[in-house]
C-alpha cells in the first residue's frame, strides 16, 4: 500500500491534475453543464408527450385511467412539449460548437462574439450541408457531436493565430467606429481565411466519402464509443475514478473527458425513443443518466447508503458528519462525506469505496441489456433524488425498483467495513 501511495502521489496525481487543467477538457466539461438545462427541459418534454403504456389495450382500472388521462394530457401540451424537444436535445451539436467558442474566448480572455460566430458557422459549413449543397439539420444531435467538438477547438485556434499575429488586420479602431464593428470588419480576413478553408475541406470530404464531416468522425469513434459502451468499460473506468477520488484527484478527471461519449448516447437514445423505437430496446446503455443516476447514487462512490449509516452511528463524530451529509447526498452531493468522515486516504474505507459504484454499473447493465429494465433515453439531472430519477431516465417503475435494491445492496457492502471504522472512532472518543 506504501509502494502504491508513493506511485500515485509522485507520479499519477500530478499528470492527473495537470489533465484536470487541460483547457479543453475544461471548456468541453463547462459547455455540458450550462446546456443542463436545455437536456433537462427536452428530456421532460419527451416524458410528458410519451405514455409509458397503451391505455388503449389495457383493462379499465386506476391504471388504465391515469393512463388515458397521461395521454390526454400529451395531447393538449403535444404541440408545445414536441417543439420544445425539437430544439433541445436534437441541436446539440450545434449548442456544443456555440459553447465551445464562448468558453475559449472566456479562456483567452477575448472581449468579442467573433468566436462564437466563427464556431459556429464552421461546424454549419462542415456539418449541415449534403453532398448536393443543401442545408440538412440531419447531423445536428448527438450524431454530430464529435465533428462539433473538433472543428470548432481547429477553426477557433486557427481563427485565434490569425487574429494575434494581425494578418489581414483591418485597422478601424478611433474615429468614432463601434468597438464590436472595428473588432468583426478588422477581422474580416482571418474570418474569411477560416471560413474558406472549413469549406473546402468539407467539400472536399463529401467528394471523397460522399457524406458529411460527421460520418468520418463516427466511424473513426465508434471503437471509443462502442469500448464505453461496454461492461467491461464500465467496470475499469468506474474503478480508475474511484481509484483517483480516494487518492484525493477529482472524479472529473476522467468522467470530463467521458461526457462527449456519454451525451453522444444518450441523444442517439433520445432520438430513438422520439421516433418510435420502446425504451428496452433503444441502442445505447451507458449514458449520462446512467452514469450520474443508477452508478453514483448519493454521489461518486455510490455513498447514499454509507450517508444513512454514518448518520446513526455510535460515534458522535461519525454521526455528526453523517447528518450533515445526508441531505446533500440525496441530491448526489458528497463531498462533506468524502472530506469529513474521510473516505480519501482512509484504508479502513478504501475497498468498499472503490468496488460499490462499479457494481452499481454491472447490475444495472445487465438489467438494461437483458431488456429487464428500460434504457435510459431522458436526463433527469445529475443531482436529482436517484429513485426518481430513475423513473424518469427511463419511465419503467422497475427501474425505481431497481435503484432502491442497489441502495440496499450498496449498505450491505460498506456496513462491515463501516463498523470496523466506527469502533475505532468509538475507542478514539473513549479515549
Amino acid at each position: 500500500m506504501d509502494k502504491l501511495n508513493h506511485l500515485i502521489e509522485r507520479k499519477v496525481a500530478p499528470a492527473a491534475n495537470k489533465l484536470s487543467r487541460q483547457k479543453y477538457l475544461q471548456v468541453i466539461q463547462n459547455v455540458f453543464l450550462a446546456m443542463v438545462p436545455l437536456f433537462t427541459i427536452g428530456s421532460f418534454s419527451l416524458v410528458i408527450t410519451s405514455p409509458p403504456m397503451d391505455y388503449t389495450t389495457m383493462e379499465p382500472g386506476i391504471l388504465c385511467s391515469i393512463m388515458k388521462g397521461w395521454q390526454a394530457l400529451a395531447d393538449f401540451t403535444g404541440p408545445v412539449l414536441n417543439l420544445l424537444f425539437a430544439v433541445t436535445m436534437p441541436f446539440m451539436a450545434l449548442y456544443v460548437a456555440m459553447g465551445i467558442g464562448f468558453f475559449l474566448a472566456k479562456h483567452y480572455k477575448m472581449n468579442t462574439f467573433v468566436p462564437v460566430i466563427i464556431t459556429t458557422a464552421s461546424f454549419v459549413i462542415s456539418t449541415g450541408l449534403d453532398k448536393e449543397g443543401n442545408l440538412s439539420f440531419v447531423n445536428f444531435d448527438a450524431t454530430g457531436l464529435f465533428a462539433a467538438i473538433l472543428v470548432s477547438i481547429v477553426t477557433f485556434e486557427t481563427y485565434r493565430f490569425l487574429s494575434e499575429k494581425k494578418i489581414g488586420r483591418i485597422n478601424l479602431e478611433g474615429g468614432g467606429v463601434p468597438p464590436a464593428l472595428a473588432d468583426s470588419i478588422g477581422n474580416l480576413i482571418p474570418i474569411m481565411i477560416v471560413l474558406l478553408g472549413i469549406s473546402i475541406v468539407s467539400n472536399i470530404m463529401i467528394a471523397l466519402t460522399g457524406g458529411a464531416f460527421p460520418a468520418f468522425m463516427a466511424m473513426l469513434m465508434s471503437p471509443l464509443v462502442l469500448a464505453v459502451d461496454n461492461i467491461w468499460g464500465v467496470i475499469i473506468l468506474s474503478v480508475v475514478v474511484m481509484l483517483f477520488w480516494w487518492f484525493g484527484i477529482h472524479d472529473s478527471v476522467i468522467t470530463s473527458a467521458l461526457d462527449p461519449f456519454f451525451y453522444n448516447n444518450l441523444g442517439i437514445n433520445a432520438a430513438a425513443f422520439a421516433a418510435g423505437t420502446a425504451a428496452v430496446a433503444l441502442p445505447r446503455i451507458v449514458t449520462t443518466p446512467f452514469w450520474w443516476n443508477f452508478m453514483a447514487i448519493g454521489g461518486s462512490g455510490a455513498t447514499l447508503g454509507l450517508a444513512f449509516l454514518a448518520a446513526s452511528s455510535k460515534s458522535k463524530q461519525i454521526r455528526t458528519i453523517g447528518r450533515i451529509s445526508v441531505i446533500p447526498a440525496i441530491f448526489n452531493i458528497n463531498e462533506p462525506l468524502i472530506f469529513g468522515l474521510p473516505l480519501m486516504y482512509n484504508p479502513i474505507m478504501m475497498i468498499p469505496f472503490i468496488i460499490v459504484m462499479p457494481l452499481n454499473g454491472v447490475l444495472t447493465y445487465l438489467a438494461m441489456s437483458s431488456g429487464l429494465v428500460a434504457r435510459t433515453f431522458a436526463y433527469a439531472s445529475w443531482n436529482m433524488f436517484a429513485p426518481i430519477a430513475a423513473l424518469i431516465d427511463t419511465m419503467d417503475v422497475k427501474a425505481l425498483l431497481l435503484i432502491l435494491v442497489l441502495i440496499v445492496i450498496d449498505i450491505l457492502i460498506y456496513l462491515p467495513f463501516f463498523k470496523v471504522y466506527e469502533k475505532q472512532k468509538l475507542k478514539e472518543e473513549s479515549m
